[in-house]
């Protein structure tokens, strides 16, 4: 899959942001070899690349010619007309991924710890697919299930000065993980761009028109791979990483077992699909309710919804 002249460049890379970049560059000129590009096809989905910043994404609209990043997109265009066709509340969300992944062969398995004691590459749970790393993905330790999902609390210590500006970022919050690991014979990469795309699709009731996907890449704890990106109206709603690869001394070495890794923020779901004018409207509608009645301070939301869109 990776000629040696592709092997040289990805063993130079000295750090993930680094070994992102070059992989991210390989995937661009073969998308067939590394993404689901049949399923993407079959829904009547097209590759473009980005006027504003060069980015390959697929989109279903013939004449769209930017990517769904805010930055080229125009912002967090959901608080001014919201898609979904399909409300869902901060629990409901789990409760229909649940719904939609389990009758097809996904565990529903309980969230691990925030401070990641079985993890050397990190001190604490900052995404999903941290609670199985490194030693699930290396093939060392077995996996709760060869299909899961998991409702995991995650610690994001770099988002903390964004928190009440942006409208999109807490301290904490529930990353929902749809991961595998199979061996290469087990492997379904359509199939698991398809469960997720339901879900979005068929449970948060997004039209097809509303839906684009970016071409990417990831690394992270010793291990990388592409990666789709899922955005509506500015806001990145998941992505999901197909890892492949561990990095090792001797340069990239293909993985023994196939790992899916998608995250899903349970809280920026529940905001989106209710298109509030910030997220903690769609997640802590009781306690902000409960607020106001004690203090009487009276917000102007109509004016938060117009910052809302140039807060991304």
């Amino acid at each position: 899959m990776i000629s040696d002249e592709e092997q040289k460049e990805l063993k130079k890379a000295q750090t993930d942001k680094e070994l992102k970049r070059v992989f991210k560059k390989i995937t661009s000129k073969n998308p067939d070899e590394y993404f689901p590009t049949n399923e993407l096809r079959s829904l009547g989905y097209i590759r473009k690349q980005c006027e504003r910043c060069q980015a390959y994404f697929w989109t279903t609209r013939e004449e769209r010619k930017v990517c769904g990043d805010p930055a080229c997109s125009g912002g967090f265009q959901v608080v001014i007309d919201n898609p979904s066709k399909i409300k869902l509340s901060f629990i409901e969300v789990w409760e229909k991924i649940v719904e939609i992944l389990e009758p097809r062969g996904y565990k529903p398995i309980k969230r691990y710890p925030c401070v990641a004691r079985w993890n050397p590459t990190s001190e604490f749970t900052i995404a999903s697919i941290s609670a199985f790393q490194p030693y699930v993905i290396t093939g060392e330790v077995e996996p709760p299930a060869k299909k899961l999902i998991i409702p995991q609390f995650c610690l994001r210590f770099n988002d903390i000065e964004n928190v009440g500006i942006t409208g999109s970022h807490n301290t904490g919050f529930v990353m929902i993980g749809q991961h595998t690991f199979v061996s290469p014979s087990e492997w379904n990469q359509g199939e698991l761009f398809m469960d997720i795309h339901d879900f979005i699709h068929e449970g948060v009731g997004l039209p097809l028109e509303e839906i684009t996907i970016h071409e990417d890449s990831w690394a992270g704890g010793g291990s990388f791979g592409c990666s789709l990106e899922f955005f509506s109206r500015g806001v990145e709603l998941f992505n999901q990483v197909y890892t492949m690869f561990e990095q090792t001394p001797e340069g990239p070495r293909e993985l023994k077992l196939k790992v899916l890794d998608m995250g899903l923020g349970q809280e920026r779901v529940a905001w989106f699909s209710q298109g509030t004018p910030n997220m903690y409207e769609a997640i802590f509608p009781d306690v902000l309710s409960k607020l106001r009645d004690i203090t009487k301070i009276n917000l102007d939301l109509d004016l938060y919804n117009e910052f809302s869109q140039y807060s991304a």
